[in-house]
């Protein structure tokens, strides 16, 4: 297979604990090896003081991902994944003015428990100065099923100092909500999303690296959230979002090497915007510093601001002209601070890598957009393991 270059892999091989890292890696196929990765997802309890009824506790998320690479000959790898999440807890349900007018968050009654089940599986290629990949996947849970396929490839300069490379995707998903009768939610519905990527790497100089690229998706069928309800003057009515959704992406990475401290800068910038009227601005710095006898500590903050479509508020006192309306907090406009630590060791054919993530979200954080009273707003933690064995 072709190594990727020198400077490139010296300088992103710190860099694949933060999201997105392995994606744009991927044509970079990595050695034999089979990975194990557990994560314990909590989500802080609903304050009772923004709790009109419900039960405050929240989703708590088990998963458990596997993953195995091998080589088939010196052009081809095979790469398998699988993952597993138990989920249980209470959602956010709607929300209603209490006499003081603050928002009052109203949660599902009972305990939600849930199971999904993931399978990936992709084959490589990679020849001269090029590298592709094909990937298919389907995941099942309850309520819901998604096949998806994608392709991603890569390009190299003869001098190694410079990168293209382009990916596609397309996904089909059912919806099969759960109680539909009983809640008078929608019995079946059907969704499927597209999307293309474009990318351009350079090698600034001998410790630095640049990455940028876009990234549209284009999503139609049933966008609403069937387990989602909202107040619209006096009425619960479902959750309703347009039927199509044109999304895009801008991302921006800079890994620069810093000798005297033998450590390694990540900075990250992203931009989003949608047919919605949806804006989001990412940033994300971290700090990669080894340590004796192959340790390495990451410390790392994210910062996240977004701004609200026009079909969202928490209630709607007036029925809105276009028939659409949501109370989903995951579509107000707010801010959220991250903050992470991973301690990773690596010996020999061995790796281990031990991590933790705080993430708080409040109206106040964001930069942009009408302030809200959005009580339905999410905190977490979330505590990783992982361990890699190269065959």
């Amino acid at each position: 297979m072709k190594a990727p270059s020198a400077r490139i892999r010296a300088l992103f091989a710190s860099s694949l604990g933060l999201p997105g890292m392995q994606e744009l890696l991927a044509a970079e196929l990595p050695e034999e090896n089979v990975a194990y990765r557990f994560t314990h997802y909590d989500e802080e309890p609903v304050p009772k003081e923004k709790l009109l009824a419900g039960d405050p506790s929240r989703y708590s998320i088990d998963s458990q991902q596997l993953r195995w690479v091998k080589n088939l000959d010196e052009n081809y790898t095979l790469t398998v994944g699988y993952l597993h999440e138990a989920m249980s807890g209470s959602s956010p349900w709607y929300v209603i003015p209490g006499s003081d007018g603050q928002a009052l968050q109203v949660m599902s009654g009972a305990t939600i428990r849930e199971k999904r089940d993931q399978l990936d599986i992709s084959l490589g290629l990679s020849a001269d100065n090029s590298s592709h990949e094909f990937g298919l996947g389907y995941s099942t849970e309850d309520d819901y099923r998604a096949v998806y396929g994608s392709y991603s490839g890569s390009r190299e300069t003869a001098d190694s100092l410079e990168e293209y490379s382009w990916g596609f995707s397309y996904s089909d998903d059912e919806i099969h909500p759960s109680d539909a009768t009983e809640f008078g939610r929608v019995l079946s519905a059907a969704r499927d999303a597209w999307s293309a990527s474009l990318g351009f790497s350079q090698v600034v100089n001998r410790n630095a690296v640049i990455q940028t690229g876009a990234t549209v998706t284009r999503q139609t069928g049933f966008l609403s959230d069937p387990y989602k309800l909202v107040l619209v003057e006096q009425s619960i009515l479902s959750d309703q979002r347009p039927d199509e959704r044109t999304m895009f992406s801008w991302t921006t990475r800079l890994r620069q090497y810093l000798q005297r401290s033998r450590a390694a800068l990540q900075l990250d910038y992203r931009y989003f915007l949608d047919s919605w009227d949806i804006q989001a601005h990412t940033l994300d710095a971290a700090w990669v510093q080894p340590l004796n006898e192959g340790w390495e500590l990451t410390s790392g903050v994210r910062y996240y601001t977004q701004k609200a479509p026009d079909f969202y508020a928490p209630y709607f006192e007036a029925t809105p002209s276009d028939p659409y309306w949501s109370s989903d907090y995951r579509l107000a406009t707010y801010g959220a601070l991250s903050y992470r630590l991973n301690l990773q060791w690596q010996q020999h054919r061995y790796q281990a890598l031990a991590g933790v993530e705080y993430y708080d979200s409040d109206s106040s954080l964001a930069l942009a957009g009408k302030p809200q009273d959005t009580p339905g707003l999410v905190d977490f933690w979330r505590l990783s393991v992982a361990f890699t064995v190269s065959l």
